[in-house]
């Protein structure tokens, strides 16, 4: 039997939309857009990045809607401290709402309802780099030691570029799909505090890295597989493991090298034991993906994805 029918509902249930919802948190960045002109005296250009720029979210089991603005300042970094800028920022919002958190790779802005974060915006905050093109992000929390700021090499801007170019009509809408239920899978089998999972970038890097389009003919018509091609994908993702040694033992690790600047391991925040549970996981997964198949049966994929993909 062909899923492809299933996997497109499944799609439409968990795709992340121009909603209400994100509507309404369109608003909520505009007003904080309005309120660092207002109080931040060094002129900036904002740009949306993350997931919702480049078109994979997934709608969030919690209903904390996000979005993530950059905050590109005119100034030379090598003329301010990184944490300096990030000041600016904080200054400028931090009792916009009664929940801001200044975090090291960004200032976040978070509402609630009955103490309940509904929204929040993640301000990611970049200078220009005259000796290049590229931007440089601010890294370091409030008061950090010296050591533990910099202004890090930053081109996600041209990820999204690459991204965008990697396929196109609807082998690219393929892709998106595929990374959006890699995504449900995560936020459905592992904690979402916390470093377990990986980050949704790192599930995008590695479907930019090892994704490709994949059909099936069916009463002689081409249609896309999405099982399939998700499935392709995580047995990629499952050769590409080497094994590590650690205390005597080895163990499976999956390294992945960002394709732009700042050209680090997208999965080095992962430790070893959390890197052991995402091999297992990814092998469950695998595992369900082919029994779907073999079986003509829904029960292993609703095990992977949840209640959201259809039973029939």
């Amino acid at each position: 039997m062909s899923f492809q029918p299933l996997f497109r509902r499944f799609h439409e249930a968990i795709q992340r939309k121009r909603s209400n919802e994100d509507a309404e948190l369109r608003e909520k960045r505009d007003r904080i857009l309005k309120r660092l002109r207002e109080n931040v005296k060094p002129t900036f250009e904002p740009f949306n990045q993350g997931s919702y720029e480049m078109g994979t979210g997934v709608k969030p089991l919690n209903g904390d809607y996000d979005i993530d603005v950059g905050i590109r300042f005119n100034v030379d970094y090598r003329s301010h401290d990184p944490v300096e800028v990030k000041g600016w920022v904080y200054k400028a919002v931090q009792e916009h709402t009664a929940r801001v958190e200044w975090r090291r790779p960004c200032i976040t802005v978070y509402y609630q309802e009955s103490r309940k974060v509904i929204y929040h915006v993640d301000l990611a905050v970049f200078a220009k780099d005259p000796s290049s093109s590229r931007l440089r992000l601010a890294l370091g929390k409030e008061n950090a030691a010296a050591d533990q700021k910099q202004w890090q090499e930053d081109d996600r801007l041209g990820f999204m570029e690459d991204l965008e170019r990697r396929f196109s009509g609807e082998d690219a809408a393929q892709l998106r799909r595929v990374v959006r239920y890699l995504k449900r899978w995560k936020d459905m089998h592992f904690p979402s505090e916390g470093r377990a999972a990986p980050s949704g970038l790192a599930l995008t890097v590695a479907a930019f890295s090892w994704f490709r389009p994949t059909t099936a003919h069916r009463n002689g018509e081409r249609e896309y597989d999405d099982c399939r091609g998700t499935a392709a994908l995580v047995s990629s993702m499952l050769g590409s493991f080497k094994q590590i040694a650690e205390n005597g033992r080895h163990v499976p690790r999956l390294r992945l090298t960002f394709p732009r600047a700042p050209s680090d391991d997208v999965f080095a925040r992962m430790s070893n034991q959390q890197m052991l549970e995402l091999h297992g996981r990814l092998k469950q997964l695998h595992a369900w993906l082919e029994e779907g198949q073999s079986k003509g049966s829904t029960a292993p994929l609703r095990r992977a994805f949840g209640e959201a993909f259809p039973e029939k």
